[in-house]
């Protein structure tokens, strides 16, 4: 089982009481009781796709599964007392989606509850059923098992949908159950509660089984102290060899015990020039410009776990030099006794599990978004509550990269990439005028959660489609625009496709060419001096905003497609924004119920 820790500094409750005020619930005895099991159905073991660890003692886990309209929990919880889930999109208790259930005397209660902004205990929903489906329970040794399920969408708004979003569970017990006949429950103790972003809907699957010839090595920054303050992009050069020929099926981050905190992202490329000098060796990677370290083979970003290849792909490693780029991000400068800076040694890395074996299909990432480079530098006004940016890979690109193999890509895995700012991102998917369904989204992004999305079902991806990345951001408390890079200050647009059969493909990337840019006379900026007439603005009034977004708007894009494998290594094609006659729009499943609807 991959273990989830549900309280990694960032993602920590910030309200201490929030998730404690449980305390003295009364409860409708006759609404809970009426979601009894008669008599009493012991729990068998199903084969769930998911299981997750919750808290850091292995108390309370959360096995899960799903189909496209329900989702079904089991919660193992090493308790004889009640047992609280919920779902919050804050992360706090208020407000939030919960349900909480327990055994007496072999009977199994469920309660469908919910908490308001302004209120202080869950409240039983107001509609008159509950949403909540009891499919058996029971107690054992001290342990209680619950098993239960409901709809994705309840079309209560007491309720929170289930979507593909990331989501925080929340999650509380105590030892001992309430009083059936009074309905009172005692609060439970503040170690006995927690939070965990997770994704219900798109999590990775576990392999049921690995090749007998399947090994495991680990690629670290070897011996590397983290700087008291600030961000750092560090890289480690392994030598030709190093890392072993194989078909990767799995990775994950190894992160020294106590330095979550500060290992905010992690990449592992193949290199095509790696050269004797520079083997083995340590860099701040600005000075690693002129090595090639195009093609992805893993990445993972904070929040992320494990990710396992669908049974029968691999991910080719060719045995050939490789370089480790990891993000080290610090904020908060520590001291010790005698207020000096604290430095962190650290020797994280990531974690390859790989096979000997053929494998029925080869794999490959293709990395998506906005360029980062000092002459293509992407800019986010401040003050902004919504701004979108948009990156493209055009269908000359496609072609390029697909490299007159048509056979389609089978994208099954991908891994959305933003910084602090970043509030929505999606992979939009083009084909001629017509928008298919997005590959991914996420409404709910956070940066302290980028874990790999595993699709349910694969999205087929054409030699001439169009691909887009979406981003959202919210600068409303920043002062001057935000400026691409890779540093916290700095964001990023992103968003890695995991795919097979393997392309030679690695990147494809985009900006803006500003060439529609007016400035405050309405004459426009030549193209050469557009980037240097933004980055120097001294006030992005109201005026600069609106010109700014209509280029962005009306300005030719410029896409790289690029490939470690290939000569020339890479292409760029200048091409108009796709005009899009049927966008795609996710509809309504079902009509909410009003809280007025009965007496």
């Amino acid at each position: 089982m991959d273990i989830s820790f549900p309280c990694l500094f960032y993602n920590c409750l910030s309200d201490s009481n929030s998730m404690a005020i449980w305390m003295y619930l009364f409860m409708t005895i006759y609404s809970v009781n009426s979601q009894s099991t008669t008599p009493p159905t012991a729990v068998s073991a199903p084969e769930f796709t998911n299981y997750r660890q919750l808290d850091y003692e292995g108390k309370y886990i959360l096995g899960w599964k799903h189909n496209a309209t329900d989702i079904e929990f089991e919660v193992t919880v090493q308790t004889p007392g009640y047992v609280g889930l919920g779902f919050s999109k804050t992360g706090e208790m208020r407000p939030s989606d919960m349900v909480i259930g327990w055994i007496t005397d072999g009977q199994m209660y469920l309660g469908d509850y919910h908490v308001n902004e302004t209120d202080r205990i869950p409240l039983m929903d107001d509609k008159p059923e509950s949403d909540w489906v009891v499919l058996g329970g029971i107690e054992v040794n001290g342990t209680t098992v619950l098993r239960f399920s409901r709809k994705l969408d309840t079309c209560d708004p007491q309720d929170q949908v289930i979507t593909g979003d990331r989501m925080s569970v929340i999650w509380a017990y105590h030892d001992i159950e309430p009083d059936v006949n009074t309905g009172l429950m005692q609060k439970h103790d503040m170690n006995n509660r927690g939070v965990v972003n997770m994704n219900l809907l798109n999590d990775d699957v576990m392999l049921t089984s690995f090749p007998s010839d399947t090994y495991m090595i680990d690629a670290t920054i070897g011996e590397f102290t983290i700087p008291a303050v600030g961000s750092t992009l560090q890289c480690r050069v392994f030598a030709n060899g190093a890392i072993p020929a194989g078909n990767l099926i799995k990775f994950e981050p190894s992160i020294t015990p106590g330095n979550e905190p500060h290992v905010y992202r992690m990449s592992l490329y193949q290199s095509g020039n790696v050269t004797s000098n520079l083997e083995n060796t340590l860099h701040n990677c600005d000075d690693l410009s002129s090595l090639v370290r195009s093609r992805l083979v893993a990445t993972w970003s904070m929040g992320g776990q494990a990710f396992h290849m669908p049974e029968g792909v691999g991910l080719p490693m060719a045995g050939l030099g490789y370089v480790l780029e990891i993000h080290y991000s610090k904020w908060q400068e520590m001291t010790d006794e005698n207020g000096s800076p604290v430095t962190i040694p650290d020797g994280s890395g990531l974690r390859l599990t790989y096979t000997t074996s053929p494998v029925t299909h080869l794999a490959g990432m293709l990395e998506l978004g906005r360029a980062i480079s000092s002459g293509w530098s992407q800019l986010i006004p401040d003050k902004e509550t919504a701004f979108t940016s948009t990156a493209y890979c055009s269908p000359k690109c496609m072609t390029w990269g697909f490299n007159n193999d048509n056979e389609p890509m089978n994208v099954f895995g991908v891994l959305l990439k933003g910084n602090d700012v970043a509030r929505s991102l999606k992979v939009r998917h083009f084909r001629n005028e017509t928008e298919l369904p997005w590959i991914d989204s996420d409404g709910a992004f956070s940066n302290f959660f980028q874990a790999p999305r595993r699709l349910n079902v694969p999205v087929q991806v054409k030699f001439n489609d169009t691909l887009a990345v979406e981003c959202t951001y919210d600068t409303s408390d920043r002062v001057g625009p935000t400026r691409g890079g890779f540093s916290r200050v700095q964001e990023l647009c992103r968003a890695t496709l995991i795919y097979y059969p393997v392309k030679q493909f690695d990147m494809c990337l985009s900006w803006s060419s500003f060439d529609k840019l007016q400035n405050e006379k309405g004459n426009i900026v030549p193209e050469k001096d557009a980037m240097g007439y933004l980055q120097n603005a001294t006030a992005w009034d109201a005026d600069l905003r609106r010109r700014f977004k209509a280029a962005l708007t009306m300005s030719d894009e410029r896409s790289v497609c690029s490939s470690i494998s290939r000569q020339p290594a890479y292409a760029i094609d200048r091409f108009e924004i796709p005009v899009i006659k049927t966008p795609h729009a996710p509809t309504e499943k079902c009509q909410k119920f009003k809280l007025n609807s009965f007496n």
